[in-house]
């Protein structure tokens, strides 16, 4: 059960036959965290990417005032990584936390290399995630500069209406860029 949804997610992109199944059990590994543990720390070089297999994560940085800014919520089914610490081999300047008990599946650095390395198809996979999650940041960013508290809770509603009922009213304010005050007065009009 585990590698299940893991692999319904590569299949999004790529066809998955049994020797592929073999590597995905072969390179990820299966880690579980408790509700507000530290997985990636600043400061910290992360050198893996994780698969939301269970549980929701938020990925965020300490402002100089001690304001944490939550720049993405992880929820089940989604890949997360400090991207800059990856590629770069940089210490994070984010944090990644469990919000609730979390299953995740990490791969290293160097197992995602050997696994592009098995066929070009892999490497296929890699480059369309990536398009998909730049896309995603940019959509973010327009979505942070044009629209309204509610207009970007509606929104969240629509597309992730999991995360609403599972994520603390402090985090979902700091993710949507609005004060929890003004999230719990949103939340009121509208139900």
């Amino acid at each position: 059960m585990s590698f299940q949804k893991i692999k319904s997610k590569i299949s999004e992109y790529i066809f998955l036959d049994e020797n592929d199944e073999e590597l995905i059990k072969k390179y990820f590994k299966i880690i579980h965290y408790s509700k507000n543990e530290k997985i990636i720390e600043t400061g910290k070089t992360s050198s893996e990417v994780f698969f939301v297999n269970s549980g929701y994560l938020r990925y965020y940085k300490v402002l100089g005032s001690g304001e944490e800014l939550i720049i993405h919520i992880y929820a089940p089914d989604n890949f997360a990584a400090s991207l800059k610490s990856f590629f770069f081999d940089a210490s994070s300047e984010e944090i990644l936390q469990s919000i609730t008990d979390c299953e995740l599946l990490s791969i290293s650095k160097t197992d995602l290399e050997k696994l592009y390395s098995a066929d070009q198809k892999w490497q296929y996979f890699g480059r369309k995630l990536m398009e998909c999650f730049l896309a995603e940041k940019e959509q973010r960013i327009i979505d942070q500069i044009s629209l309204t508290g509610k207009e970007k809770y509606l929104k969240l509603l629509k597309t992730n209406p999991d995360i609403i009922s599972n994520v603390q009213v402090k985090f979902l304010a700091s993710f949507l860029g609005i004060k929890p005050e003004s999230l719990s007065r949103i939340k009121r009009k509208i139900y």
